[in-house]
């Protein structure tokens, strides 16, 4: 008694039969067809887009920017969880980080006394706008 379970029990095609052309998938691509395709799927010659501008690369920096011997003239707050903004000469208004209520605590006293002061400040802007770091001299 032969074990015959598992094994094929077809046999494939041979070069001198016939293809059933009718049959999805069983007929070869024609020369034309071929060269169609290659013609499509050719590469451009050049790049089809220019490089972005360097003013654009610098909005969208990774790194914090650091904002060496600045003034506080102005700081703003509301009656909201760590929501607090300070004025920096010459730039502008800027959120103070309010990612953990120790750091917010320690951000905000620095900028309320570099204003009461008038001391220079060193202050690190991330890119999501807020200021991370502060040292005053």
């Amino acid at each position: 008694m032969s074990n015959n379970k598992g094994t094929p029990i077809l046999q494939p095609p041979t070069t001198e039969s016939s293809i059933d052309i009718s049959i999805p998938g069983t007929s070869a691509p024609s020369d034309e067809q071929i060269a169609a395709l290659v013609v499509e799927s050719a590469p451009l010659a050049g790049p089809t887009m220019a490089p972005p501008a360097a003013a654009a690369l610098a909005e969208e920096a990774v790194t914090g920017t650091w904002q060496n011997n600045v003034k506080i003239d102005a700081l703003w707050c509301i009656d909201e969880t760590r929501n607090a903004w300070m004025r920096v000469v010459g730039v502008g208004w800027k959120k103070i980080y309010n990612g953990r209520d120790g750091a917010f605590t320690a951000l905000v006293t620095l900028a309320s006394q570099a204003r009461q002061t008038g001391h220079a400040v060193n202050i690190r802007e991330e890119p999501d706008g807020m200021i991370y770091e502060i040292y005053l001299w």
